[in-house]
């Protein structure tokens, strides 16, 4: 039997073929490494990276001190106090800083403008502080060779392993499924488009209804229904599945639900899914129940009593920090149209009473003649003093003296006056739910969401109010208190 010889241009073509499959697997195996190295560093806890940071820190010091302080080389690393001390300081305020500025927060990874723009700050800020406390406190000094080495030795590092993380980190794309349709499925469909869930591949929506087959719901498309759904979890790497809240009270989707967990997929419910992405809850598709199972920690009276004595040990410094700044400010008020300084309103507090809230005035004399009216951007009712006041918020510092007595919390919910509080409880679900621990000079709300002039910025802000409310304890109060510090510093939003 004899045999035909190949073409050439056949094995060419074979060749072109298999080189152009192995580029092919190279590049999704090199897409497929960054994406799982991206997850990874998605789940680092931010202590890993302030280790990290305090870790750069010593050595750039370390570096700085022994280069160019040559006068301190014959002085043993172990031996010299003053390095470990500099180090030390220098370590500490950099990690107090990065949390200021939102360093550590996972969603700086995203986003490479934020990593190099957060970092400078840092480095910047933990610097000064740094030479002032330890030329005031300590009577000691930096060199600044090695301050300056320390700065770029740090953003060199630092910002460059964060760099490198910013570009594993955007690979990752977990595919998600949503199993069923309701109205809280809409609002994540809306978020999701929006671009504000990053990290996330929206495969498609599972329905036990025939005629949504083959269709799209907002732009989404319907993969079909349950008898369908492991070819669906295999076919697009599946790896977290929410269920719509119509669908946890049907058999049908129950099914489904304990498929996606034999198969590895990480299941939640639409509020819960919302809730932990977005740091919110979502407050129009939430039932009673929702409070049933919160396990709210504010109710704890060990909780409480702790949280009391780190208010008062935290109002009674900011007082004692900014009093001298007081009498400038009500010289400067006094000064604008001759009025009073402070300026004390009813608002809602703890469980519903009332106390009256102290500020520096910001509005002209008689400004709510007419009534109580959202205050909104560019007020003319603002005095030129008092814009500047509620820019930089040293407007609320006497609110440190309602935390020392007790109608506040240095951390909460802001409060609001009786006569706002009475037509959004009735226009926003749950909104009395805010007042079931004590008000706040900052908040969970202020650090992430604008100034609230509206019903629909109320209803927002109520969101991120119940996920403090739910998650509240003295690190996220510390985190609250050191991001408004932050904000201070960055002008208010």
């Amino acid at each position: 039997m004899s045999t035909q010889p190949v073409p050439i241009t056949r094995t060419f073509a074979g060749l072109s073929w298999a080189a152009a499959r192995w580029s092919d697997f190279r590049g999704a195996a090199r897409r497929g490494g960054r994406a799982v190295i991206g997850r990874f560093l998605l789940n680092i806890s931010p202590t890993a990276w302030m280790g990290l940071d305090l870790l750069i820190v010593c050595i750039g010091t370390l570096i700085g001190q022994r280069v160019f302080v040559w006068w301190h080389a014959d002085v043993s690393v172990l031996a010299d106090y003053r390095l470990w001390l500099t180090s030390t300081a220098l370590g500490c305020a950099v990690v107090l800083a990065g949390q200021m500025f939102g360093l550590y927060e996972h969603k700086a990874l995203w986003s490479s403008l934020r990593i190099v723009a957060r970092s400078l700050l840092t480095i910047l800020f933990a610097m000064l502080a740094t030479a002032v406390i330890l030329r005031v406190f300590l009577y000691s000094d930096i060199s600044r060779r090695t301050a300056a080495f320390t700065i770029v030795f740090y953003l060199v590092c630092a910002t460059g392993v964060r760099l490198l993380a910013h570009r594993a980190v955007l690979r990752v794309r977990r595919g998600l499924l949503l199993v069923g349709h309701g109205s809280g499925t809409s609002m994540l469909l809306r978020a999701i488009q929006h671009g504000r869930l990053e990290g996330y591949r929206l495969c498609g929506i599972v329905s036990d209804d025939p005629r949504r087959h083959g269709h799209t719901i907002r732009g989404v498309p319907v993969l079909g229904g349950v008898e369908h759904l492991e070819r669906m979890l295999a076919r697009h790497d599946i790896e977290e599945v929410v269920v719509a809240d119509r669908g946890e009270r049907s058999a049908c989707y129950e099914r489904a639900a304990m498929i996606c967990l034999r198969h590895g997929c990480r299941l939640t419910n639409e509020a819960t899914f919302y809730e932990t992405a977005f740091g919110e809850v979502p407050v129009a598709h939430i039932s009673p129940k929702w409070f049933f199972s919160a396990d709210l920690r504010g109710q704890r009276e060990e909780h409480a009593a702790l949280k009391r004595v780190c208010d008062v040990a935290v109002s009674l410094t900011g007082l004692l920090i900014t009093l001298p700044l007081w009498p400038a400010m009500i010289l400067l008020i006094r000064m604008q149209d001759g009025g009073p300084a402070f300026y004390a309103q009813r608002r809602v507090g703890l469980r519903g009473t009332t106390f009256r809230l102290i500020k520096f005035r910001t509005m002209t004399l008689n400004a709510e003649r007419g009534g109580c009216v959202w205050a909104a951007d560019n007020d003319p009712r603002v005095t030129r003093i008092g814009r500047w006041l509620r820019r930089t918020r040293l407007d609320e510092l006497p609110q440190l003296w309602n935390v020392l007595r007790g109608d506040m919390s240095m951390v909460g919910p802001r409060p609001e006056r009786p006569d706002i509080v009475e037509p959004l409880s009735r226009l926003i679900p749950h909104y009395q739910e805010r007042h079931l621990v004590k008000p706040g000079v900052t908040g969970w709300a202020q650090i992430r969401y604008r100034y609230g002039a509206s019903v629909a910025d109320a209803r927002r802000k109520l969101q991120f109010d119940l996920y403090y409310i739910k998650h509240m304890s003295l690190e996220l109060d510390l985190l609250i208190l050191l991001r408004t510090v932050g904000t201070f510093l960055l002008g208010a939003r």
